[in-house]
């Protein structure tokens, strides 16, 4: 975690990662883009691949990872919006997982 002086509006997070399907026992790779409202601080990108890295080698579906993912970054840096997507192919498949949590600051003109 990095301690902000001066918060930016969104900070977005984009890598990719790979994961075990826990049906086909296949390996699942996929594009995961972070987006999120600092609150003070911020994910070290050591920080942030560690965390995607850790799904590596271990079962659990797209749609279960991108909740777990968000989940442990609300736990690290609590901020007050958090949105994971999460992409991948199956079998010819495109396959878009979204967990969102909080509320988007609102916008002034």
């Amino acid at each position: 975690m990095l301690k902000l002086s001066k918060n930016p509006s969104l900070i977005r997070l984009k890598t990719r990662g790979e994961s075990i399907c826990p049906i086909s026992k296949t390996i699942d790779v996929f594009e995961v883009v972070v987006e999120y409202i600092p609150r003070g601080a911020a994910l070290a990108l050591e920080e942030f691949r560690q965390m995607v890295d850790s799904y590596r080698g271990r079962e659990i579906l797209h749609e279960e990872l991108a909740v777990d993912l968000m989940e442990r970054i609300k736990t690290a840096v609590n901020p007050p919006y958090v949105k994971v997507v999460l992409k991948s192919y199956y079998i010819g498949v495109e396959i878009e997982v979204v967990a969102e949590s909080g509320g988007v600051q609102p916008l002034y003109i």
